[in-house]
């Protein structure tokens, strides 16, 4: 019994030792590694939204302005009701009126 006692104190000395190296190891890495540089000539964050909205309006309100019509316009075409576009989408007809009001085109 004196014997496991003893062997499981040195284990446990062996192990602890261990985590004392691996920390001294770890430290010296993080001591060693090169800084990184701060860049001041990052926008802002109000400029850069700035610069988005300007880029989606020279687009013509972004990319699916431009098919919201063409899309009405099939729709009644081909004669399409929500019911069938959800079924042929796998979602349910809220969420396909949804999505067609999101594009504008509410019939």
């Amino acid at each position: 019994m004196n014997d496991a006692i003893a062997l499981l104190a040195i284990s446990q000395l062996v192990c602890l030792g261990a985590l004392g190296y691996l920390y001294m190891e770890l430290s010296r890495m993080r001591r060693a590694r090169p800084r990184r540089e701060v860049r001041a000539e990052r926008p802002a964050p109000a400029a850069a939204r700035q610069a988005a909205q300007q880029a989606y309006a020279a687009q013509g309100g972004g990319p699916f302005a431009r098919d919201a019509g063409n899309i009405a316009q099939r729709m009644n075409d081909l004669g399409v009701d929500v019911s069938t576009l959800a079924r042929r989408m796998g979602k349910s007809e809220e969420e396909v009126r949804l999505l067609l009001r999101r594009q504008g085109v509410v019939r």
